[in-house]
């Protein structure tokens, strides 16, 4: 509730097969826990056909995890739509509630908005915070632009707190 950032994404690309209450605990979110269900399911999936092998971690997580550890600022990770899908236009997800009201509740001070679907979904929602668009962090994105945006993303915040 304290994240003044969100880094948002049109929808999850992963169905882990859980449910996100059971990562929650007295003390919060528990990151650790899901980061390792996450793996576990991406590592039980077959392979796609012509591929030999899966990362343990998508390209789009590790530059999520890469610019939020470089802010060193609480980030809420999150997508516009819930449902996972291998791709966009598979996903049936029309419910904003969720969304709509995290934006409401926490009232971040500035979205980052990854890839153009995500960028398309949030201009038709209310919200007060500064939006940056970025391309989607899987494609193309570098361990170094991640690692300035983070930068980017605490000079931002910490100019806004002063």
């Amino acid at each position: 509730m304290e994240c003044e950032v969100f880094l948002v994404g049109y929808n999850p690309a992963t169905d882990i097969g859980a449910d996100f209450w059971s990562f929650w605990t007295d003390r919060g979110y528990d990151k650790k826990a899901w980061q390792l269900a996450y793996e576990r399911h991406r590592a039980s999936r077959p392979l796609k056909p012509g591929r030999t092998r899966r990362q343990t971690v998508s390209a789009t997580r590790r530059m999520i995890q890469r610019v939020v550890d470089a802010s060193g600022l609480p980030v809420l990770e999150t997508n516009i739509f819930s449902t996972a899908s291998d791709d966009v236009a598979s996903s049936h997800d029309d419910n904003l509630r969720p969304f709509q009201f995290l934006l409401r509740t926490i009232q971040p001070r500035l979205i980052v908005a990854h890839g153009d679907d995500a960028q398309g979904a949030l201009r038709s929602i209310d919200h007060t915070g500064e939006v940056w668009t970025e391309r989607h962090f899987s494609r193309g994105f570098s361990y170094e632009r991640a690692d300035e945006l983070g930068q980017k993303i605490r000079s931002f915040i910490k100019a806004k707190t002063s």
